[in-house]
């Protein structure tokens, strides 16, 4: 035993000790609120979470149910708490959002709501607002495994409920105090499951015991592998919409989202860095931060507690859950504490143990409520005068209006203008034919956004292109606007547009079979995106469906009607299913798809091919396996399988890397290799997969996957892109080198790309521009086939957020998408996720294009 464990031992054993012994509840309450000293501190009829639980807080992880529980005992309680359920998590657990204040606002809670409201609106005075309580938001574990956050909202809200003190009192008259105790539920009990099982009795604190290692796919993200904390914008997931709604009710002066970091820190809250500032923010907004940071290290430095501020972290777009705030007037706030991932472990700091991080919380939960009762009047003039601003910035823009929609996709534009309602976005349909930088947008399916408007900040960000930034150490991506993400056809107007009436509900989804019972054939445009949902419906009902590789013209009932490439042909001749009953399936498939399918009386075509032709190709039903352990990008992966399940609703087989040898492959049509490491993918599972995909299998990879294929031999033939020669950079100054690095960071950006409409790899994408998202270092060379490069980044590309410049050059004019045939099959190389983040629908469909199409993609032969 070296020296430094026979010194550290005694230590660990006392802190093992230390947690594993039961502690009297005032001992625990005297820890985690030294500030409250009088035993006759708290209402003895409120109990503890301890009390409660039956354990310390801080001697293992609280699951999520008791956590419920435990929350809605204080409601039962207490007259100063309510707690509703605001939806269920994919694995159904309640969602919750617990109201505290004094129990005479409780009373009055919906006019209490309605006057904070008026604070949003330009219009109203800020006298409006009256005496109304400041409104904080207190959003704890988006991120599942950053556990300290969870068991201190219990403790919070135990405080707030049952502390006695004059001052306590005092912060619920003055504040409505929402809490949403789990953001992350399933991602939470993952990680607590994991915590818990490995424990050890005593508590070890080596970094490598299996308490603090966690599998794949890890806590942090939910059901489908989100990060719950990047979702606040795009709004994909169900754990998401629900609590941006309530924000919507309430517009909250305070919000502070908690989390975890690396062991090895001490404790972060903003200020955030300035050059991390986005320009559509007011200054005084950030300035705000430095104000309410005063009562967080004045929380922390009762305690004695180590923390920093203003060095990481960007407050740069509204994605995030402490940036959505800053977009609606209030004072977004993260805070990271150094995380155990565990009851006790090993920190260049000393022994970082659970309880302790626990504790940082609650201080700055409740410096917070401090904070934000105290700068009450500054917090509702900063809010009053932010949208009062927003006004004057729009109409300082030159864009006065932003135009989307296109009528041969209903299904992107229907979801854009969802997007825009769930932020309470002022939305007008389009009343006449306009055209828009030489786009053509109709009345009907289109729609019209005033930049003039309260939300305008929202509307830049979700349209218009990042605003310029000089480059700096950035947390996450420097461009997240989702209008170009989506694929649906939009344009900025430098003139007003001036809409019909106000778009206020979702128009309900107009899935129909134009015709009735056709006497040929049925057909579905394929630039709707909802037309693989159908395609997939209905050959899970066995039904055979062929895809036209080129355009055709056709008769129908409701007169001539064109056909894009790709789209889908079912004829009546030769199905499972026949007259009424083949009517009822294509009926079903229409309504819950939402597409248009139109019955078809002929294959001759007014133009283009007819229905007979070879050009119209039969399509095999996919089955499909997603690659997924230990290595591999949860994230992404997350969302191949997200988009199996909830867009197209194929059943997708999980499969670990290290199964890849083992079983039958012949199985699947279609594997998917996201970004990750595959070196563990032994010699013997490339050789089955090399046989799989000579044998007609299509294997889909991207980033880092698509760059071990190639290495493997997978894709023979093909070559990933070079870096540029390393250069003599001179002398530099040792303490810039991090700061370098970071700049040289590939953080996510939009590129503008050409793509081939006419491979099917590409069927459905409306126009040859196509906006990509680049996330990684990986380029790709352009294939040695000439036809086989289907997506190619422009040279020089267009860039939406910052790209150094040698980044630029070196992903100008690579692949991002390439097919390599290999014998009877194929690998499809993306060189990024195309599915990012649930919300790149513009390039997903390339994906949903591999997955039916795959078998059909390899050069053709001769005509004749």
């Amino acid at each position: 035993m070296s020296l430094h464990r026979r010194a550290v031992l005694p230590l660990l054993l006392a802190a093992a000790t230390a947690l594993s012994c039961p502690q009297p509840a005032q001992a625990q309450s005297a820890y985690f609120f030294p500030q409250a000293t009088d035993a006759a501190a708290f209402d003895t009829s409120i109990p503890t979470p301890e009390q409660f639980l039956g354990y310390p807080i801080g001697s293992r992880y609280t699951r999520h149910d008791q956590l419920v529980a435990y929350l809605q005992e204080l409601a039962r309680r207490s007259e100063s708490i309510s707690v509703r359920e605001i939806g269920r998590s994919y694995e159904g657990r309640p969602l919750l959002i617990a109201t505290v204040t004094a129990a005479s606002n409780h009373a009055r809670l919906e006019q209490i709501r309605q006057q904070h409201a008026t604070l949003v609106d330009p219009a109203q005075p800020r006298s409006a607002a009256g005496d109304s309580p400041v409104v904080v938001w207190l959003g704890y574990s988006v991120h599942g495994n950053e556990t300290s956050s969870a068991e201190a909202a219990m403790l919070t809200a135990y405080y707030l409920v049952a502390n006695r003190s004059a001052e306590t009192r005092q912060w619920l008259q003055q504040a409505v105090v929402l809490f949403d105790p789990a953001q992350n539920p399933d991602g939470r009990d993952r990680a607590a499951n994991w915590h818990n099982a490995w424990a050890s009795d005593p508590a070890s604190a080596d970094p490598a015991d299996k308490e603090h290692v966690e599998p794949f796919p890890q806590g942090r993200t939910n059901h489908y592998f989100t990060d719950l904390n990047r979702d606040w914008l795009a709004l994909t997931q169900r754990e998401s919409r629900p609590k941006v709604e309530v924000f919507h009710q309430w517009y909250p002066n305070v919000q502070i989202d908690f989390h975890e970091m690396g062991k090895d820190s001490t404790y972060y809250f903003e200020p955030s860095p300035k050059s991390m500032h986005s320009p559509l923010i007011p200054p005084a907004s950030y300035e705000f931060n430095k104000t309410l940071a005063k009562y967080h290290a004045q929380a922390l430095d009762a305690l004695g507690s180590l923390y920093y501020t203003g060095e990481n972290f960007d407050n740069f777009s509204p994605v995030y859950g402490s940036t959505y705030p800053d977009f609606h007037g209030a004072v977004g706030v993260t805070v990271e504490q150094a995380s155990s991932r565990g009851r006790v472990q090993e920190s260049v700091n000393g022994l970082l143990t659970f309880p302790f991080t626990i504790r940082n919380q609650i201080a700055t939960g409740l410096g917070t409520v401090r904070g934000a009762v105290t700068e009450r009047s500054g917090l509702f003039d900063l809010q009053k005068q932010f949208f009062q601003s927003a006004l004057k910035q729009a109409a300082q823009q030159p864009v006065k209006s932003f135009v989307f929609g296109d009528a041969h996709d209903p299904a992107l534009t229907r979801r854009l203008l969802e997007l825009l309602l769930l932020h309470r976005i002022e939305v007008h349909a389009l009343d006449r034919a306009v055209t828009v930088d030489g786009q053509r947008f109709d009345a009907g399916s289109a729609y019209v956004v005033p930049v003039q408007q309260a939300q305008f900040r929202l509307v830049h960000s979700i349209f218009a292109e990042t605003p310029p930034i000089k480059g700096d150490v950035f947390y996450g991506s420097t461009s997240y606007a989702i209008a170009p993400a989506y694929g649906v056809a939009f344009a900025g107007s430098r003139s007003r547009i001036d809409g019909g009436a106000r778009v206020t509900a979702l128009p309900a989804e107009q899935g129909t079979v134009n015709g009735g019972q056709a006497s040929f054939a049925y057909a579905i445009d394929w630039r709707d995106y909802n037309a693989g949902r159908a395609l997939a419906a209905l050959q899970g009902k066995g039904l055979n469906a062929r895809a036209a590789f080129q355009p055709f013209t056709t008769a129908t009932a409701q007169g001539e009607v064109h056909f894009a490439a790709g789209s889908l042909v079912i004829p009546v001749a030769g199905q499972p299913l026949q007259g009424a009953a083949l009517l009822e399936a294509l009926s079903a498939a229409a309504r819950e798809a939402g597409v248009q399918v139109h019955a078809l009386s002929s294959g001759r075509s007014r133009e283009g091919i007819d229905l007979g032709s070879d050009g119209v190709r039969a399509l095999r039903t996919p089955s499909v396996a997603l690659v997924m352990g230990e290595g591999v990008a949860a994230t992404e992966i997350g969302s191949a399988w997200f988009l199996l399940d909830k867009q197209l609703r194929i059943p997708a087989s999980k499969l670990d890397p290290q199964q890849l040898g083992k079983v039958a492959l012949d199985r699947y049509t279609t594997i998917v290799l996201s970004g990750g490491t595959y070196n563990g993918v032994d010699a013997t599972a490339v050789a089955a997969l090399k046989r799989w995909v000579q044998a007609g299998g299509s294997l889909v990879t991207y980033g880092s996957a698509s760059k071990w294929a190639i290495e493997q031999k997978l894709a023979d033939g093909e070559t990933v892109g070079k870096d540029e020669e390393a250069t003599d950079a001179g002398r530099r100054a040792f303490g810039d080198q991090r700061d370098i690095a970071a700049i040289e960071r590939v953080s996510g950006n939009i590129l503008s790309a050409d793509v081939d409409t006419s491979h099917p790899l590409a069927f459905g994408v409306p126009r040859r521009q196509l906006a990509i998202n680049k996330e990684n270092t990986v380029t790709l060379q352009p294939s040695a086939n000439p036809f086989s490069t289907v997506v190619r980044i422009d040279t020089p590309p267009r860039v939406n957020g910052y790209l150094s410049e040698r980044n630029r050059a070196r992903v100008a004019g690579s692949a991002w998408l390439l097919v390599s045939a290999q014998g009877q099959g194929n690998v499809v190389l993306f060189a990024d996720d195309p599915a990012h983040r649930k919300y790149w629908h513009g390039t997903d469909r390339l994906l949903i294009n591999a997955i039916f199409f795959g078998n059909l993609v390899n050069p053709s032969k001769a005509r004749g």
